[in-house]
């Protein structure tokens, strides 16, 4: 249902543009060359359809993916989680429009499919704000299990308030 490319230019500044609605507005873009530049380090992917169903965006990406360091919480006391070099971090992204019509689990498989490809037999970890229901409910189903939860303020999305946070692998 979903292929996954190398990021380029055009998709990081597509991508950049998105704004997600309420309760899930900390995952919107602000369009900054900070944003686009990161969506570019080389460890950011877009991510496509494989079908027509969803062709209303033309050549724009449906989703983004992001591994090792990019998908991490940046805050110093997450360290001893983190340097577990046997899992895969992966953090993910589909665009708002597409949120809640039941792509979540297709486009979560076709990350990990990815991340398997390339990395084998490692173990896969993500990161997700507890207050996004619709995402821990579905990383639950799909067999994650929360090793570790805390409060940060180290998300630049979070505007200095504290989010509470929770560490799941795979």
């Amino acid at each position: 249902m979903f292929y996954i490319e190398e990021m380029t230019e055009e998709a990081a500044q597509a991508i950049s543009k998105w704004k997600y609605p309420s309760p899930y507005e900390i995952y919107s873009f602000s369009e900054s060359e900070d944003e686009i530049e990161e969506l570019k380090n080389g460890l950011h992917f877009a991510v496509y359809p494989d079908e027509t169903e969803i062709n209303e965006f033309g050549n724009e990406p449906c989703g983004f993916a992001a591994f090792g360091w990019s998908a991490q919480i940046q805050d110093n006391k997450l360290r001893c989680f983190y340097d577990d070099e046997s899992y895969t971090d992966i953090a993910f992204g589909l665009r708002p429009e597409l949120c809640g019509k039941g792509m979540g689990q297709d486009f979560v498989k076709a990350v990990i499919d990815f991340v398997k490809e390339i990395f084998g037999d490692d173990g896969i970890r993500l990161t997700v704000d507890t207050d996004n229901k619709r995402a821990c409910t579905l990383y639950e189903r799909m067999g994650f299990k929360e090793i570790h939860a805390f409060n940060t303020k180290c998300v630049d999305a979070a505007k200095g308030r504290t989010l509470s946070m929770k560490i799941m692998v795979l």
